[in-house]
């Protein structure tokens, strides 16, 4: 009798383990020093004397890999004043843009009134020129950017990995639209968002530090490359579903 009610507890247990949503944990690495957009224009005034140099490096076969950076981009949540109703429930493509553009002009968010009126401001655009405040896929928060703040754009199609790293060693930070039910990010309220955006600011090694608009706690929020990856998809409008391919969008500012 006892054997069979250890085995039942051990069913009972190994099934409430397999169905039971578990909460991600929070994962913690020591950041790099944050890095400010202008770095990456002086670095980019490289000496003749240093290409030579790092062409004997590679001919020596002493070629050193980048592991780790992190832009500095300054982060708020897309409800700032904690008030979660929409629009800001739905705010992530615009408050994920005024991250990315206050990183290029080196400022700092104001006020958190401010903040949510200059978000208002996006929505009422949106609503005058669209018809509505809707899911963005990564085609028309394109279009918005280059229409309301004067960038020029591209989409990285294919994400992956390395892509990812390749323009945040340039200083670029890349914008993701994601499934947020798929996000190991246990700040979210539920489930998560069913459609999310973020910006991706740098790495350490395989894991990736974002700034997560969609929590009070999303400044340098660090998720695995894996799990950011496998959530990562464009939001499809035809079926009104985080389906769409893996790609992501950066902005330029010249």
């Amino acid at each position: 009798m006892k054997k069979l009610i250890i085995i039942v507890i051990v069913l009972i247990v190994g099934v409430a383990w397999f169905y039971y949503p578990r909460t991600p944990e929070v994962i913690e690495v020591d950041l790099p020093p944050a890095q400010e957009f202008e770095e990456f224009i002086i670095e980019e005034v490289v000496e003749e004397e240093e290409i030579v140099v790092e062409e004997e490096k590679e001919v020596a076969g002493v070629k050193i890999e980048q592991t780790n950076i992190n832009l500095d981009i300054p982060f708020i949540s897309q409800a700032p004043t904690a008030n979660w109703d929409q629009p800001f429930q739905d705010a992530c493509e615009e408050v994920s843009i005024l991250m990315v553009d206050y990183y290029y002009a080196n400022k700092q968010f104001p006020n958190k009134e401010e903040v949510e009126e200059i978000l208002l401001e996006m929505v009422k655009w949106q609503e005058d020129n669209w018809s509505g405040h809707f899911n963005l896929p990564v085609e028309e928060v394109a279009l918005f950017t280059e229409t309301t703040f004067g960038y020029r754009t591209e989409i990285i199609e294919d994400l992956t990995a390395a892509k990812i790293k390749e323009y945040l060693n340039k200083g670029i930070p890349v914008i993701v639209p994601a499934d947020g039910r798929k996000l190991d990010n246990p700040y979210f309220t539920g489930e998560g968002p069913e459609y999310h955006m973020l910006v991706i600011k740098g790495y350490v090694d395989d894991k990736f530090i974002t700034n997560d608009p969609g929590t009070r706690r999303g400044a340098d929020f660090v998720y695995t490359a894996d799990n950011l990856l496998s959530s990562i998809a464009d939001w499809d409008k035809q079926k009104s579903l985080t389906e769409g391919p893996k790609r992501a969008l950066v902005l330029y500012n010249n």
